[in-house]
């Protein structure tokens, strides 16, 4: 484990022995203080884009651990500024519906909760595709980089993958095939795109470990860093080490995840998003440098039965996954010395992946800002 994985491996059980000492949620009671009362709506509700788990944590750190939980609910004092927040699951079984998306539940609602949140955690290559569909603002980007990507068995493959040329070699070999969720969209269209082969690639990547298992770790598979990073190398009938080539590193460089609100709402939710986006960054760094409490909650959330029975975060998980997060860039300033804000050479340069397969779902000639704006951004708030 690199030296600074092992910084933050501490850091995080440190947090933990110094947050067992304090009542839950009085960290956000004392950081978060700025008056929301009569600006933002209240319960201000966010919609999350999966079932919770550590890349959420940023939105549960203000809160902290006095929330109440409830089926696919959590739901507590917004620190100390006069409202509360409600912040539903997303996700299979327990959050959204059929058919449904964080980002149509701005315009459509939550049929589950019976409820249309005022934000939700869209990813920036969702917010072009459907940006004349379901026309979102991203506010603030509270991860710099997509956990998200391929990994394979380490003893397979010990040279390992780091572009898209090594998965173009790897597809020509015939040692395997790509194993995910599909090539219809998003990054997978991106690879078809860039001359990897139909039939290099597996579709239907549902979270399943069999493919993976049966093939004897030949296959490369899709994953999260933070999820199966951890769950196959500790588990999942394989239990052996696995590295990862991120979208990042592919050269997809989406942002995942941002805090967005309906573009017809913009205007009216401006003046709770003045004050409202500097507490989600400073939470952020917040979780960052004392993870122990939200992680807790996240655990006792989907081990208490409040969230998919078939989604479970351990705390080893969780903590595996804050590590991964500051190691890999995941939570970072990116470029400069802001957490969250979005930059607009990398932004252009995923709408120029994504532009030869925009269809009417799309705004005509879509740009950047039409999705994302800094405008509630704090310079001066970032990691350090």
């Amino acid at each position: 484990m690199k030296l600074r994985a092992c910084i933050g491996l501490v850091a995080a059980l440190t947090s933990g022995l110094a947050s067992a000492a304090a009542p839950a949620g009085s960290f956000a009671a004392s950081a978060y203080r700025t008056p929301l009362a009569n600006i933002c709506p209240n319960p201000l509700i966010v919609q999350l884009d999966w079932l919770p788990q550590a890349e959420h944590a940023g939105l549960f750190q203000l809160i902290g651990g006095r929330g109440k939980m409830s089926q696919g609910r959590y739901e507590g004092p917004l620190g100390s500024t006069g409202i509360n927040m409600l912040i539903l699951a997303g996700g299979k079984g327990i959050g959204l519906g059929d058919s449904e998306t964080a980002l149509s539940a701005l315009y459509m609602g939550n049929s589950r909760a019976g409820l249309r949140p005022h934000l939700a955690l869209v990813d920036q290559d969702s917010a072009l595709i459907f940006s004349s569909r379901f026309p979102a603002t991203g506010v603030v980007a509270l991860l710099d980089k997509s956990p998200m990507g391929l990994f394979w068995d380490r003893a397979t493959y010990p040279k390992g993958f780091k572009s898209v040329a090594d998965l173009r070699a790897f597809a020509k070999s015939g040692r395997g095939k790509i194993y995910l969720s599909t090539t219809r969209r998003t990054f997978g269209r991106y690879l078809l795109n860039n001359g990897i082969p139909r039939d290099a690639f597996q579709e239907g990547y549902n979270g399943d470990a069999e493919t993976f298992v049966l093939n004897r770790g030949k296959w490369l598979n899709q994953g999260s860093i933070t999820s199966e990073g951890y769950q196959f190398a500790n588990g999942r009938r394989w239990n052996k080490p696995v590295d990862f080539l991120l979208l990042s590193d592919m050269g997809y460089p989406l942002y995942p995840g941002m805090v967005s609100v309906a573009t017809n709402r913009l205007k009216a939710l401006t003046p709770c998003l003045q004050k409202l986006v500097p507490l989600m960054q400073r939470a952020q760094v917040d979780y960052a440098r004392q993870p122990a409490e939200v992680n807790d909650t996240i655990f006792r959330f989907n081990e208490g039965g409040f969230s998919a029975p078939w989604w479970k975060t351990s705390r080893e998980l969780l903590d595996a996954a804050t590590v991964a997060m500051l190691e890999k860039g995941i939570i970072s300033n990116g470029p400069n010395r802001t957490l969250g804000d979005l930059n607009k050479a990398r932004s252009d340069l995923l709408l120029a992946r994504l532009r030869p397969s925009l269809d009417i779902r799309a705004k005509a000639n879509v740009k950047t800002g039409d999705v994302a704006t800094n405008r509630f951004i704090d310079p001066k708030i970032g990691l350090r």
